[in-house]
């Protein structure tokens, strides 16, 4: 069954003492005997674990450097104009940049409480039955492994700590040095065999079951054999940390992974989950109900939020606040961020751009629909989509004539003759021109206007569907209002893993089963494209150039879980398993698909235009390991040698 998770915000204090002969027992504060010894303390216990978890959801705040606190972020409304896919350029906002995500994350107090209950735990096995004990054992490993997978993704190999340490043991046994990057990741793989071994199929609301394991299983291992595979590939074989087997693995050691991630989700498929349908026939719907169907088929582990909570706190996100025009359809500052043309043109949608290089002319802006991928519905909202009792009105300007090819407008440049004098007009909000005694309104109502900047303003022609609820009323539309859940694992993202890892190990018709049920649901033109052996470095958003070569089928499938996962936080993790960050995030300016009405045709047109900023993302190579915190190298040297490129 699906599992979900209520975050706490409020908890009793928790103490947990070693030997000390006290005269008097503290009132109020909850010992070992009491969490340890029942299944409630050990709930009230395992709480803040989860509570604590590197989940990259609504409030994961992607470029809060130096805080620590990424995860749980003082301001945290504005998580919507600072998400880690604005961060990554997944969406076009204009307000941050590429930060390789670093915010020194160094969960080991969370760490050592899994230490401490794993340890001690087994002194009141007698107080469970066999089942339960060796259930809440695996669970305990699962939280764990979930730590350490949030830390290896980001530095590589780290200190692997089993066991709870001394506080007042002698400076060497404290100091513990950086294991290898490859026993890392097959210390995250232990913890969740054990797991998976020892949890039961099923379990209340809120907590991990073998299934949730396993998907977590699948997901690290698809990670692990990647960054074996392509780290050969950054140049950084002489760093010292490389050398030392701590920041890269031996690309023999990929294929291990990549079977590992197939078994895992072998796993998953035996579980009770499958692919969300529940809104058949319509598909776009059914795409968007996914990810608000508390009870939908699909969620493995979802992570849970409750607007009935007291107060602004973390029970509560902003998401639809922020993703939703005002004032139609948000009584906040409006929408803050938006799907680029590079990422809606991975979908099935129909030609803008004629044959003959013309542009495709349509009777009304919500044509564009028409011969759109149901997914990608399901995913963006386009101009004639209603939300919130509202339709939405997404056009940049005017053309008095376009008489030219769309190559001819210059992706947008003011300097391209068709785009000179007053045969372009561009407006602000409600700004209006007459044409030959005719008056139109310039720009749509829900954008792109000139007169405003990033708040509120569709700089292209799509806003974000996905996660968006449309049930709750536009009045209620505002900062910390909206409690929708977030997906952590679910089974379509399971299928791509499996997909990828077979393709990884050579079972290419294997690997396209999972991808034909993929997108068969997607309600894609072809359900099954023909295997495409031919090797390219050639990606596909940006053009990128690769340091190595792929066959295109498998860049086929690393499209395909772009455009699935599209808006769930995957893209910047993926592109730095791939180790392909640093190019396609490579000056990479957002191109944008801005709709015109061309006044004496009454026809529109879509252009490809670049961002209007001229706003550009870039990652380096530094991307791919971040520092280890420096403050805690001062307390323990022999973190050290320190990342490439620090």
């Amino acid at each position: 069954m699906k599992k979900q998770f209520l975050i706490y915000i409020t908890l009793l204090g928790i103490g947990i003492f070693s030997c000390q002969d006290l005269n008097l027992e503290p009132k109020g504060i909850l010992g070992e005997p009491e969490l340890f010894g029942n299944e409630y303390g050990v709930k009230k216990y395992f709480a803040a674990i989860y509570n604590n978890l590197p989940i990259e959801d609504f409030l994961y705040y992607g470029t809060n450097s130096g805080s620590a606190s990424a995860y749980r972020p003082d301001n945290y409304w504005e998580q919507g104009k600072n998400s880690q896919g604005n961060m990554s350029g997944e969406f076009y906002n204009t307000w941050v940049l590429v930060d390789n995500d670093g915010f020194a994350y160094w969960p080991y107090d969370r760490i050592r409480d899994i230490n401490t209950f794993i340890e001690n735990f087994p002194k009141y096995q007698k107080n469970y039955t066999d089942k339960v004990f060796a259930n809440l054992q695996g669970e305990a490993h699962f939280l764990r492994a979930f730590y350490y997978f949030g830390l290896a993704k980001r530095y590589g190999g780290v200190p692997l700590i089993k066991t709870v340490q001394n506080p007042l043991a002698d400076k060497a046994t404290l100091e513990v040095p950086r294991n290898t990057e490859y026993d890392t990741w097959k210390f995250i793989y232990e913890d969740l065999t054990f797991a998976i071994q020892n949890m039961d199929a099923t379990s209340e609301a809120g907590r991990a079951n073998k299934y949730v394991a396993a998907a977590l299983l699948s997901r690290t291992m698809l990670y692990a054999g990647s960054i074996a595979k392509y780290s050969q590939y950054l140049g950084f074989q002489g760093e010292a940390a490389t050398s030392a087997g701590m920041a890269g693995m031996d690309a023999s050691k990929a294929n291990e992974f990549f079977q590992y991630c197939v078994d895992a989700g072998k796993v998953v498929e035996a579980g009770p989950y499958s692919l969300y349908t529940r809104g058949y026939p319509d598909k776009a719907k059914n795409f968007a109900d996914l990810f608000l169907d508390a009870t939908s088929s699909e969620s493995i582990f979802i992570k849970s939020y409750d607007i009935t909570s007291p107060g602004n706190n973390r029970l509560r996100h902003s998401y639809d606040a922020l993703m939703s025009p005002s004032p139609d359809m948000s009584s906040f500052v409006g929408a803050e961020s938006y799907p680029p043309l590079d990422f809606i043109e991975l979908y099935d949608m129909p030609a803008v751009v004629n044959p003959d290089g013309t542009p495709v002319r349509f009777n009304n802006r919500g044509d564009i629909r028409n011969e759109m991928e149901p997914r990608a519905l399901g995913t963006m909202f386009f101009d004639g989509d209603e939300l919130r009792g509202k339709t939405f009105n997404i056009q940049r300007g005017i053309y008095k004539k376009f008489n030219v090819l769309a190559a001819d407008a210059q992706q947008g440049s003011s300097a391209a003759p068709i785009n000179a004098g007053d045969n372009r007009i561009l407006g602000g909000r409600g700004w209006t021109t007459a044409i030959n005694g005719v008056t139109y309104t310039i720009a749509g109502t829900h954008g792109n206007f000139e007169d405003q900047g990033g708040e509120n303003n569709g700089w292209g022609s799509a806003f974000i569907r996905k996660y968006v609820n449309p049930a709750q009323a536009t009045s209620d539309v505002r900062e910390y209002r909206s409690d929708q859940h977030w997906v952590v694992f679910r089974l379509g993202e399971i299928y791509l893993n499996s997909a990828e890892a077979l393709y990884e190990l050579g079972n290419r018709n294997e690997a396209f089963n999972y991808i034909e049920k993929i997108r068969i649901r997607a309600g894609s033109k072809v359900a099954r494209p023909a295997i495409d052996m031919t090797t390219s470095n050639i990606g596909t958003i940006n053009k990128a150039n690769y340091p190595y070569s792929i066959e295109k089928s498998l860049q086929f499938i690393r499209d395909e879980r772009i455009r699935e996962l599209y808006g769930e936080n995957h893209w910047w993790w993926d592109l730095r398993r791939w180790r392909t960050a640093d190019q396609v995030l490579n000056q990479f300016r957002h191109r944008m698909l801005s709709c015109y009405f061309v006044a004496n045709e009454g026809k529109y047109i879509y252009l490809d235009e670049i961002n209007r900023w001229n706003r550009s993302w870039t990652a380096s190579k530094q991307c791919y390991y971040e520092p280890i915190p420096w403050g805690e190298i001062g307390k323990n040297r022999n973190l050290l040698p320190q990342n490439p490129l620090y």
